[in-house]
């Protein structure tokens, strides 16, 4: 420990400070001693929660001192003028004087009051992280609290079961209030003999409060609670500190008191934030049905009150009249009334903040009744979470609270006692517009996906009234207002702080903008604007989407998980451009180049799936055998918020764009105006919406960035992606610390040879990361997320101009004796410099290559694998495959042999074949098998269909396995394979019409041949891919391709390490012209320069290959005068294939024994309307898409809702089976589904 003077307080540290926190706790206590606010940013990694805690601490200890002093003073002035003892000595003054500079100036006229420090930071796994440093202190014996929601602290099983918080916030107060919870009756009676803070001690985080009340029986959420009456320091999440209402609820005080906000670089929205609803027509309908619920039961209320008046229960006693009932569903029917008349536009309708005064005013809602209003309305949802006859499908007052909560926001401040109401309008009103919308969407995605869906109109569309705060000063005025004594913000990424603190809108005069901890030869920056290629790199809105940006971009980030030790991140600017970019890199041989250096996870949106992709992630660092892990993700996204990537776990960060929120957004639309409106009342004191919009994505970026550096002794680095990061108004809203090192490159191989470079000096003279030990999900001490073995770059290289040989070249851990001499940097163009749409890997690979379906099904059967299901994650193989590239020729094309390194995961077939053994019969699985191999050897679809849907579909949990075999269909028979699916099932397998292409463009890149240069791609390295079934041929393929000739240039030191992409200070006599060489199954060089028509291979969604070339283009245009004729003939082609597809699956799937009532056929996927009739999946289809009659001659109508799925065969028909795979402990029955 380390004991610190620092402004008059003796702070004890850790361990010896560095100056920059020295510099950032000295800053701290300047707020605390002068009773100002601050703006302080320090990097991540600069250990600011830890200075913020001990600073604060240590002055809170000073400040109890003083306090103690200043009692101690009072009682000597008293007795010294009762005349009994003159305690005034100079050991007492000298102390005192050392007390008040150590607190500084006294708040207010409360010289015995302590404040209390209100710690808040966005998530509760932060605060964690936050209380489990404090635990590490000299300071750990500070009494604290943790207020958290009660998903995290609430133990009751029948809480917890809801699904909506605001139903468990009432449901609670109901047990509560009612006596009927055991944990918090516990403790309520434990209470009373002893003190809270001795059940659990001074420090205590919601793992300990959860863990110790689940051990003892006691509510954890209401004992921490009571931790909060006498805790030194509170910590809780923003939300509870900014949104007034939570305030009350948890009883949180402000007045002198210190708040600290962490991570507050998102503070400015959770402001806006919490200051905003969004009502849609639908929630106000749900709190009406509700108002009817309650009117129809009141009668049952009024027979319980008459019970109480009886028994003496006053429990049983309603807090509501019937009165008060039918007011408020007239209240909820007129301003529906009203949301409904407002005459909208395509964009909606925008209004002025004062329209939400003057729309609530019209169904007499004011400032004067919204009291009596709320508390109705608390009491009424009280009563419906109560209820002990509700059910799963009552709403449990949601709309009702949903009300509530919206009427709370607008009358959340109450005017002043001699104040204006109307003018208090106005000033609240200036921070707000009201928007009214239809929601977009959701009918039409809801046809998409539910085969169910009626094509009928007739539905009024869904209105959402929004009224949305563009002020986050507005929260921070609400604070100042009710007295605190100091308001700290603190972040890694607060620039540029001057427009932060003008959007707060309070005054902040200490400010800091700290340096990093770390030295100059610990982290490299570089902005690059093209890649390999020579194409620019620009994720703008008109680029991001193009198959140019795209190949370019994913051929860089080939490059960089070659060369990048360890764990690679890569940032996109939002989810679409991501998936986009991954659906594009998957179809072509991107993703494969990719995989060859590192496994690949891609952040998923689910909070589920996301805990599982980062364990997936670190697993991969910490495996031996691997060269690390790559985790793309998006800003503003989980990963770049507060994730700890310190070490291996990230050694590089690359940004691939701006991420700049959604300009046709109403909302960012009208903050922009607004703030533009600002800008002009203030004459410039205020920013623009154009400098707002770019700051929003500028400290998207920074957080992002902030992933990569995590303490003094990493290093790592940042690739900025984008040519608008070169411009210095782009560095210049940088973090501080990374500003002088960010060097702009215009040739990619410059700047991968000066990572590499850095790298290598890194390696050399940076301590290597100790092995540390990780909580998993569950809490579990496991093995470290410090990083896998990775080849030193110390021993890897940077000089020499020769062309590599083979892929041993890159990778040193290939070969057994490698030299510095045997490779250079100009062989990354046998990375990087490969055509976006080049084949990928088919049947009959070797062992490295992705294999089809049945060459999985093979190796399952042959060394019974249980394969992986995620097959992103698995690690890169150890076995190469050989592919024939052409020969050098007079005519200047260049080729070579390379080994490549097998293909890192196991396919989609594979993972397959996996699911399809674990759920199989050894019976069944026979006859899959064999299907398989049938369907290889005829080509036709008649011979697996069958097969296929007497094994998954006379199941319902199996299937998805038959809808999942899409992907494995041939090209050409993938149309009728859909219809058949939905048939079946009752569900479409996603079919799109471009999905039947491939074959047709390799039929036609077949026949075209030119200049008699032609490129052979044999059965092994261009047939067969793994996610297409009609990629089984075992004979040899050849596909023939146009060769353009390609003249090399000579090789500089730059051109070399560009890959052939020209030099800017280039003279011209000698053209490196960028090729774009294909994967080791391509077999083909494309120069995209000399060559307009020159064709690509890709490979699509469906992983079958396809040749494009320009030619194909014009000769459909040539014979589009034809196509109506040939479209037609094929359409009734399709529908007779279906016919006998259905036919020939009828013969050998089992008789359901319901005759359908429709089409008098069995009804092999039988449902069954309430009237009792019964029809097939199709027909009934039908009928709800028309006049919804039964067809039965009943004459009801037919609902969805009605329906039921009869899962059994019908025990009336004697010849009728029951499926084959039933289980002995089923028996016949029916069961209410929806499909």
């Amino acid at each position: 420990m380390a004991l610190l003077d620092i402004k008059g307080v003796r702070v004890t540290f850790p361990f010896e400070p560095y100056p920059c926190q020295v510099t950032y706790m000295e800053k701290v206590l300047d707020c605390l001693q002068k009773n100002q606010n601050g703006v302080l940013e320090s990097p991540t990694g600069t250990g600011k929660t830890l200075c913020l805690l001990c600073s604060t601490l240590a002055w809170l200890e000073g400040r109890k001192a003083q306090v103690d002093l200043n009692r101690q003073a009072g009682v000597a002035a008293m007795l010294a003028e009762a005349g009994k003892e003159n305690l005034q000595d100079s050991a007492l003054q000298t102390m005192a004087a050392s007390l008040q500079k150590s607190s500084g100036a006294s708040w207010g006229s409360e010289e015995f009051v302590v404040p209390k420090i209100i710690y808040a930071s966005r998530t509760h796994s932060q605060l964690s992280q936050a209380v489990q440093e404090l635990k590490r202190t000299a300071y750990s014996s500070m009494k604290t609290s943790v207020i958290g929601s009660r998903d995290q602290l609430c133990i009751n099983e029948q809480v917890k079961k809801e699904q909506n918080n605001a139903a468990k916030v009432h449901m609670c107060r109901a047990k509560v209030a009612a006596r009927q919870c055991h944990y918090y009756n516990v403790l309520d009676d434990l209470k009373r003999n002893t003190e809270a803070r001795q059940i659990v001690g001074s420090v205590a985080d919601i793992e300990d409060l959860v863990s110790h009340g689940s051990k003892s029986k006691i509510c954890p959420y209401y004992l921490a609670r009571e931790l909060k009456s006498d805790a030194d320091i509170i910590f809780m999440p923003y939300n509870y500190l900014l949104d007034p209402k939570s305030r009350r609820a948890h009883g949180v005080e402000l007045q002198g008191n210190i708040v600290i906000f962490d991570e507050a670089h998102n503070l400015e929205r959770i402001c806006e934030e919490s200051a905003s609803f969004d009502l849609s027509s639908v929630d106000l309908a749900t709190a009406i049905e509700e108002t009817t619920q309650l009117g129809v039961k009141f009668t049952e209320m009024a027979s319980a009150e008459s019970d109480a008046g009886d028994t003496g229960d006053p429990a049983a006693l309603p807090e509501f009249t019937l009165e008060d009932i039918i007011r408020l569903k007239k209240t909820l029917l007129d301003l529906e009334e009203l949301l409904d008349s407002e005459p909208l536009t395509e964009k909606g309708a925008t209004k002025p903040g004062m329209f939400m005064f003057e729309l609530l005013s019209k169904v007499n809602i004011g400032f004067e009744s919204k009291s009596l209003l709320i508390d109705l309305l608390d009491k009424l949802v009280t009563y419906l979470n109560n209820d002990g006859t509700s059910s799963a499908l009552h709403s449990k007052g949601a709309g009702l609270s949903k009300f509530a909560d919206a009427i709370k926001i607008v009358f959340s401040q109450e005017p002043g006692e001699f104040a204006s109401v109307s003018k208090h309008k106005e000033t609240l009103a200036q921070n707000y517009k009201v928007h009214i919308h239809l929601k977009q969407g959701t009918s039409n995605r809801k046809k998409k996906l539910d085969s169910w869906a009626s094509t009928g109109a007739g539905e009024k569309p869904e209105r959402i009234l929004s009224y949305w705060c563009f002020s986050p000063g507005y929260s921070m005025k609400d604070l100042m207002a009710h007295g605190v004594k100091s308001i700290i913000l603190t972040s890694g990424t607060l620039s540029p702080i001057s427009s932060f603190t003008m959007e707060m809108q309070v005054p902040f005069p200490v400010r800091l903008e700290n340096p990093h901890v770390i030295q100059k030869h610990q982290v490299w920056v570089g902005t690059l604007g093209c890649g390999p290629d020579g194409a620019t790199l620009n994720s703008n809105y008109q680029n991001r989407f193009t198959e140019t940006y795209q190949a370019s971009l994913g051929n860089s980030i080939v490059n960089f998980a070659r060369v990048v030790p360890n764990g690679l991140l890569v940032f996109f600017p939002s989810y679409p451009v991501m998936e986009k970019c991954v659906e594009y890199w998957q179809s072509s041989n991107v993703w494969q180049r990719i995989l060859a250096y590192k496994p690949v996870i891609v952040e998923p949106r689910g909070k589920d799936a996301f805990v599982q992709a980062i364990d997936d992630f670190y697993e991969k660092i910490n495996d031996p055998k691997l060269n690390g892990a790559v985790f793309m993700a998006v800003c503003r996204g989980k990963v770049s918020e507060g994730l700890d990537f310190a070490d291996n776990n990230g050694r590089a960060v690359v940004i691939t764009g701006l991420p700049f929120p959604p300009m046709l957004d109403p909302r960012v639309v009208l903050k922009m105006q607004h703030l533009d409106s600002l800008q002009a009342k203030a004459k410039g004191q205020s920013l623009t919406g154009q400098q707002w919009y770019r700051q929003q994505a500028t400290r998207a970026v920074n957080q992002a960035i902030g992933r990569v550096i995590r303490h003094k002794d990493d290093f790592g680095a940042i690739m900025l992606c984008d040519t608008r990061f070169s411009s210095p108004e782009s560095v210049n809203q940088l973090p501080v610390w990374v500003r002088p090192y960010a060097k702009k490159y215009t040739n990619f191989g410059l700047a991968v040879r000066d990572m590499l470079g850095f790298f290598k000096v890194a390696e050399k003279t940076l301590p290597v990361p100790q092995t540390k030990q990780a909580k998993g999900r569950g809490g579990q001490s496991g093995s470290g997320c410090v990083g896998a073995y990775f080849e030193p770059t110390a021993s890897r290289w940077t000089g020499g101009m020769e062309q590599a040989s083979n892929v041993a070249c890159h990778v040193p851990g290939l070969s057994r004796h490698s030299h510095p001499d045997d490779c250079s940097i100009s062989s990354l163009k046998a990375q990087y410099s490969q055509p976006s749409g080049s084949g990928g890997n088919l049947t009959g690979n070797s062992s490295g290559c992705r294999r089809g379906l049945l060459g999985a099904l093979d190796s399952s059967e042959r060394l019974g694998t249980h394969f992986d299901k995620s097959p992103t994650t698995q690690r890169p193989g150890t076995e190469s495959s050989t592919a024939n590239h052409p020969k050098p020729t007079d005519a200047g094309s260049s080729g070579n042999k390379i080994s490549s390194q097998a293909a890192p995961h196991l396919n989609l077939a594979e993972s397959y074949i996996a699911e399809v053994k674990a759920v199989l019969t050894g019976g069944d699985y026979k006859r899959f098998s064999s299907a398989l191999h049938q369907y290889k050897k005829s080509q036709s679809l008649v011979d697996v269909t069958p097969v296929l849907a007497d094994i998954f579909t006379t199941r319902q949990e199996h299937m998805h396995l038959f809808r999942k075999f899409y992907r494995f269909v041939r090209s050409q028979h993938k149309a009728e394979f859909d219809q058949l699916c939905v048939s079946l099932t009752g569900e479409s397998c996603g079919y799109k019409p471009e999905d039947k292409l491939s074959s047709k463009r390799v039929a036609h890149s077949s026949s075209s041949v030119t200049d008699g240069k032609r490129a052979r791609l044999d059965s092994k390295t261009t047939v067969g891919g793994s996610s297409s079934l009609g990629q089984w041929s075992s004979s040899k393929i050849t596909t023939q391709t146009t060769m353009p000739s390609v003249t090399p240039a000579p090789h500089t030191s730059q051109t070399a390490s560009t890959s052939g992409s020209q030099d800017s200070g280039s003279s011209g006599k000698h053209l490196a012209y960028p090729r774009v060489e294909t994967d080791e199954t391509g077999g083909a060089v494309v120069d995209k320069k000399t060559s307009t028509n020159s064709q690509a291979s890709a490979v699509d969604s469906t992983g079958s290959l396809s040749q494009a070339s320009s030619e194909s283009v014009t000769s459909n245009s040539v014979t589009g005068s034809s196509q109506g004729d040939m479209k037609s003939a094929a359409s009734k082609f399709d529908v007779e294939k279906i016919r006998k597809l259905a036919g020939n699956v009828n013969k050998i799937l089992p008789k359901s024994g319901y005759p359908c009532e429709k089409c008098k056929n069995d009804a092999h996927i039988p449902y069954e309307n309430q009237c009792g009739h019964v029809c097939c999946f199709v027909c009934w289809k039908e009928v709800l898409q028309g006049n919804k009659q039964c067809p039965g001659g009943c004459g009801q109508q037919a609902r969805r809702r009605h329906l039921r799925r009869l899962l059994f065969p019908s025990g009336d028909d004697k010849d009728v089976q029951l499926p084959l795979k039933q289980d002995k402990s089923e028996q016949p029955s029916t069961s209410v589904m929806k499909p």
